[in-house]
């Protein structure tokens, strides 16, 4: 894809985001090797399968974003805590018990989980939103050590088929 493509689909997309007309960002399976991304606005885009091989997306925002079996290889990416947010659907029970306890770990109040596996209501219904983007399953909710929003985004990349690696 072309700068002058990439950049008509990202203003359409922002236009769709301002509720202005406009089309959500469809990048699925775009080459977008080495784009620079830096700061975009990529809330809601499709970029499932897209080939991000070194493209520099620091500090763009991906929330709600596809990255399913995109390619990262060599990229340079926002924070792992922004990656989080991107949609990641149903995972694994382990990883979805991973993604609870970092989410409760983050809660001003996590003793509110156990309220909520137990028919409780939401934790994050009111106040700060969820750290993480996937669908929960309060059946499976224990209390636990967290791990790392990194640790985790490599837990999602590699269950999610979302090619990665570091140092490249």
């Amino acid at each position: 894809m072309t700068k002058t493509e990439l950049n008509k689909v990202l203003r359409e997309h922002k236009k769709w985001r301002d509720g202005d007309g406009g089309e959500r960002a469809d990048l699925q399976r775009a080459d977008l090797q080495r784009a620079d991304l830096q700061r975009a606005d990529l809330r809601w885009a499709n970029l499932q399968g897209a080939d991000l091989q070194r493209a520099d997306l620091r500090w763009a925002n991906l929330q709600g974003a596809n990255l399913r079996w995109a390619n990262l290889q060599g990229a340079d990416l926002p924070p792992p805590t922004m990656l989080l947010l991107a949609t990641w659907g149903n995972v694994s029970d382990k990883l979805c018990l991973e993604l609870m306890r970092y989410d409760a770990s983050n809660h001003p109040n996590p003793m509110r989980f156990d309220e909520w596996a137990n028919g409780g209501d939401c934790p994050y219904q009111k106040g700060f939103q969820r750290c993480a983007n996937f669908q929960e399953v309060r059946e499976l909710w224990k209390p636990g050590k967290s791990k790392s929003a990194r640790e985790l985004v490599l837990m999602l990349f590699k269950e999610k088929d979302t090619k990665y690696s570091e140092g490249i």
